[in-house]
């Protein structure tokens, strides 16, 4: 009788654990589901149109009518002064790149493309002979500051290799697969949020001249001296060789 009690007794005192057991398991599925839908907005909602972040924190549609993060809003350049001022130093930096344009003052303008995908455009007037007459750039207001100096030294490299007399018939995947090969090599060398995402686009891209041409160009480089050797080639070649 008495071990009977006992264990009536040791069951009375265990049973009232059943209910925090409960309340855990409903907790530990509220907080999975909370990650849950925190990864997913994270990995799979809208992303800041410049950088890539995820824009669940927040986002700013921007008067260009793109939709970005508050940071890249931030730094977003606007006017005609500070677009000058960042070419300027971008064309000082890229020289240690190999790039040094014989040319005074490059006129910058800023305005919106018909093309939502083109960020900048540099252009030129050149003789039949490849001298060129003038030349200027134009690039899309309200890039962030990272994106607009890496896109600057895309666009100089374009400037180079026209006062360079670079053919004027050249394949695709060289005439822009090399600007942005610098492109790629002036981000490496001044490393951002926007610069990593801009990085990851360049090695996984399937576009035929800014992605696989750049890659196709890092492969030419590491047998033809570097970034000097395909400066060359952008300089005096018409593709890109066989087996690159």
């Amino acid at each position: 009788m008495v071990h009977l009690l006992k264990a009536v007794t040791h069951f009375r005192r265990q049973s009232p654990t059943a209910a925090p057991t409960v309340r855990s398991i409903f907790l530990l599925v509220v907080l999975l589901l909370t990650l849950g839908n925190l990864l997913a907005c994270q990995w799979f909602g809208p992303k800041c149109k410049f950088c890539g972040a995820s824009l669940s924190a927040g986002k700013v549609h921007t008067a260009e009518g793109f939709d970005v993060c508050h940071e890249c809003d931030r730094h977003a350049v606007r006017d005609l002064r500070t677009a000058q001022a960042l070419v300027a130093e971008v064309r000082a930096e890229i020289v240690k790149l190999g790039i040094k344009l014989p040319w005074g003052t490059i006129p910058i303008k800023l305005a919106s493309s018909d093309n939502a995908a083109v960020h900048a455009r540099c252009e030129a007037a050149r003789y039949a002979d490849g001298r060129v007459a003038s030349i200027w750039i134009r690039f899309m207001p309200g890039m962030p500051k990272p994106m607009f100096k890496a896109t600057a030294a895309h666009e100089l490299t374009h400037a180079w290799a026209y006062l360079n007399r670079s053919p004027m018939k050249q394949d695709e995947a060289l005439s822009e697969g090399a600007p942005t090969l610098v492109e790629y090599n002036y981000l490496e060398r001044n490393q951002s949020v926007y610069g990593e995402h801009r990085r990851n686009a360049i090695m996984t891209s399937s576009n035929k001249s800014y992605g696989k041409g750049t890659r196709r160009l890092q492969a030419y480089a590491k047998d033809h001296g570097g970034l000097a050797g395909v400066l060359t080639l952008l300089k005096t070649g018409q593709t890109i060789p066989q087996g690159y």
